[in-house]
């Protein structure tokens, strides 16, 4: 079968839609499929890929290379089955024009939908564009289940047409030894960690009060990795009144953020709402106990696995959090329980089931 994938967002590992593309590709071409990557950027010689040549902008936007210049090159690279894997709204235009190849779209999540102050007028146009979208291709992906359900509940989707298929693990994410481990053990000493941007969806401030809680009966730190969170310093001040136990990285390579998951206590991840929840299943991987939120795609990959919060009650999240850290069989029942659940998201495993649609459609 040859398979082509929408690779606008590059595969650069370092980054989410970059790991997304780098992993189909992987996947897809170890178990044999003829695979391309179609992209605006030259990628490296060890992928098969087609550059679409560049226009110059209109109103600063890549209206004539997303759409027009795109739909040709891909016209003439003929593919059985062509994957946008994330819906990048201007070039996902071109899916609306007539074509020989099956027309595949993941979609990530309907944020907007879900949680209407989020909803903005550039977020209208792109539901708008969305459902148009989704109506005139062949079938639609979702990451979860929680995704697929809100697509039906919200756009309209008739179920026949979309199908589950979860998003890969990065083989990168795995456990340790310990004598890895020792650096930062010396350095922080016990850790609870949270990966996520400062965000209001990530729930910052509910996070830093179930903290508060936490350290009143326990010697532990937090370490945050994620983007922003120098805007986020006068919060913790204001919820601390120091910050002197938070430690924060807006940024760590792939090696370093492996170290992190391992070495920490436990993984705490009480967002708001998630299409999926990555951070969730690299943390399982890793060999740490996870605690995350009681709803959306999160319950879904975490429930009878870690253990379950209310996001909105940081007494709720401290409580679960503060059983974790003093209870061993527990921690340990958690840790085995999430090695095998990461298991499932082998990137192999999910070139399958993408295979698998493919076929179906």
């Amino acid at each position: 079968m040859k398979i082509a994938l929408m690779g606008f967002a590059g595969v650069n590992r370092e980054w989410s839609l970059g790991r997304l593309t780098f992993l189909f590709y992987r996947g897809l071409s170890e178990l044999g499929e003829d695979v391309y990557l179609v992209s605006k950027l030259q990628l490296r010689n060890d992928f098969k890929s087609l550059q679409i040549k560049k226009y110059p902008k209109i109103f600063g936007k890549d209206i004539i290379t997303d759409i027009i210049s795109h739909y040709f090159a891909v016209r003439k690279l003929n593919p059985d089955v062509y994957h946008f894997v994330y819906p990048y709204v201007s070039a996902s235009i071109m899916l609306l024009l007539p074509a020989r190849y099956k027309k595949i779209l993941t979609v990530h999540d309907v944020k907007p939908l879900i949680l209407p102050e989020f909803m903005n007028t550039k977020e209208r146009l792109n539901i708008l564009v969305l459902k148009t979208i989704i109506k005139n291709i062949d079938h639609v992906i979702a990451i979860s289940e929680s995704t697929r359900r809100q697509l039906i509940q919200f756009l309209d989707v008739d179920e026949s047409k979309i199908s589950v298929v979860y998003n890969p693990l990065d083989p990168i994410f795995r456990k340790i030894s310990e004598k890895e481990l020792t650096p930062i053990r010396q350095k922080i000493g016990k850790f609870i960690l949270n990966v996520a941007r400062y965000d209001r969806l990530k729930n910052p401030r509910n996070l830093i009060r179930a903290y508060k809680i936490i350290r009143r009966s326990y010697d532990i730190k937090l370490v945050i990795v994620g983007a922003f969170w120098r805007y986020g310093i006068r919060m913790i001040q204001e919820e601390l009144g120091d910050t002197k136990d938070v430690i924060i990285y807006e940024h760590l390579s792939d090696d370093e953020l492996v170290k992190y998951y391992n070495a920490s206590e436990l993984f705490l991840f009480p967002s708001i709402y998630e299409g999926f929840g990555m951070p969730i299943i690299e943390a399982m991987a890793c060999g740490t106990p996870v605690v995350t939120s009681d709803r959306w795609s999160m319950k879904e990959l975490a429930e009878g696995v870690g253990l379950l919060v209310n996001p909105e009650d940081p007494e709720d999240i401290a409580e679960k959090v503060s059983k974790v850290i003093s209870d061993e069989g527990l921690r340990k029942e958690m840790i085995r329980k999430g090695l095998d659940k990461a298991k499932e998201f082998n990137y192999l495993n999910i070139a399958k089931a993408l295979i698998k649609v493919y076929k179906e459609v």
